[in-house]
């Protein structure tokens, strides 16, 4: 695997240490919910309120790393988050009822987008052009590793000891992490200043930015189907068991963790568009087998697939973000790639269900498979509409 292949450097594993911390405490507290729905009794708006509280948090945090943070910044804010992690993690061991858990992950959203767009804006900024798909490529297998392990251990941990050892695990994990930060020069005090709002508007007005943030769209309005239908159409339509519901949600995670840094080299050999071509086309695919899928076998083998789409997609995406607004401006383009995945996480839930109720489940797995044929004809469209250009300059 890439993620063993090279010694990583002192920055590179400084950073990567805050995806583990992210992604496992994203993909532990997430399991949880469940558990603290049940232990509370709580309604269905309270429980749709943890993840809400989570996502304003998410989004009001991106808004201002992406306007307001600049090269110099960088290092301070995420050991500050890896702190603010430690403090919050605690904090989750007090959660009593309904608000403390909404204040906790009001919380957590702040944290997690720090470390998520800041870690990954370092990471993408500082590599150089030809090997930086490979180097977000193993930053994220390194996060799904993380995400994975997060879900398949948080289970257990709660069923032995309850809620507060995997917190106490991911404080101490938090800990470790700021010590590392305080101790590596992260080489990215040479990024420029965002420049404020502004840098938002230079970056929507430059044709470069424009195909892949319309594949980023669309792609936010399948991906979120397909996380609320996967488990859906197995358990409700095929009739699996729990245990195989969970197996089919792992192989996806599988397939991330092991093909995103391979996918990542690839993009910088053969070129980011190919690759988001090759996602576009398996996961398509994938969308259009599920209703033929009637084992577990098969149920496994499309969310497989998916999974191979993201590992193509998203180190072609990153590097394609960072090199619109140019390296030494990541910041607010992975800020502008994240905020462009809101629109479908809110609304793909509400038309798939719509969908549905009014036509069948299989209905909802046909419409992803075109949204996702549709968004790579409008991309490669709008990628067509202009030739090469220079990265942003600095001015208005």
């Amino acid at each position: 695997m890439p993620l063993l292949t090279r010694r990583p450097s002192p920055a590179f594993a400084a950073l990567s240490a805050t995806s583990v911390i992210r992604a496992y405490g994203y993909a532990l507290t997430a399991t949880y919910l469940s558990f603290y729905a049940a232990a509370f009794d709580a309604t269905g708006l309270w429980i749709g309120m943890f993840t809400t509280g989570f996502a304003v948090s998410q989004t009001v945090t991106t808004v201002a790393l992406g306007a307001w943070v600049s090269g110099d910044e960088i290092k301070r804010l995420l050991v500050g988050a890896a702190c603010a992690s430690v403090a919050t993690y605690l904090g989750f061991v007090f959660v009593t009822d309904e608000l403390t858990l909404i204040a906790a992950r009001v919380a957590q959203g702040a944290t997690i987008s720090v470390l998520f767009v800041l870690g990954t804006a370092a990471v993408s900024g500082r590599a150089v052009a030809d090997n930086r798909g490979r180097q977000v490529g193993v930053f994220n297998q390194v996060g799904a590793l993380a995400g994975g392990l997060g879900t398949a251990s948080a289970g257990a941990i709660y069923e032995i000891a309850g809620f507060a050892p995997g917190y106490l695990l991911l404080a101490g994990m938090s800990l470790v992490s700021a010590w590392a930060l305080t101790r590596t020069d992260l080489g990215v005090d040479d990024f420029d200043p965002a420049g404020g709002p502004a840098a938002y508007r230079r970056l929507i007005g430059h044709p470069a930015i424009h195909g892949v943030a319309a594949f980023r769209v669309g792609f936010s309005f399948a991906k979120t189907a397909v996380r609320v239908y996967l488990p859906i159409y197995a358990y409700l339509a095929v009739s699996v068991s729990p245990l195989s519901v969970g197996i089919i949600l792992t192989a996806p995670r599988v397939a991330r963790t092991i093909c995103q840094g391979y996918a990542g080299a690839l993009a910088d050999r053969a070129g980011r568009r190919p690759l988001l071509g090759a996602a576009a086309l398996s996961y398509a695919t994938a969308a259009l087998l599920i209703p033929f899928a009637q084992s577990v076998t098969a149920l496994t083998a499309c969310a497989f697939l998916f999974g191979l789409a993201d590992a193509c997609r998203v180190p072609a995406s990153v590097a394609l973000f960072t090199e619109a607004g140019t390296a030494s401006r990541a910041v607010t383009s992975l800020s502008l790639r994240s905020l462009l995945w809101k629109p479908g996480s809110v609304l793909a839930p509400i038309i798939a269900g719509t969908l549905h109720d009014i036509v069948s489940v299989n209905a909802v797995f046909y419409a992803i498979a075109a949204v996702v044929v549709g968004t790579a004809v409008v991309t490669a469209s709008l990628d067509a509409s202009h030739a090469p250009k220079e990265a942003i300059s600095g001015s208005d």
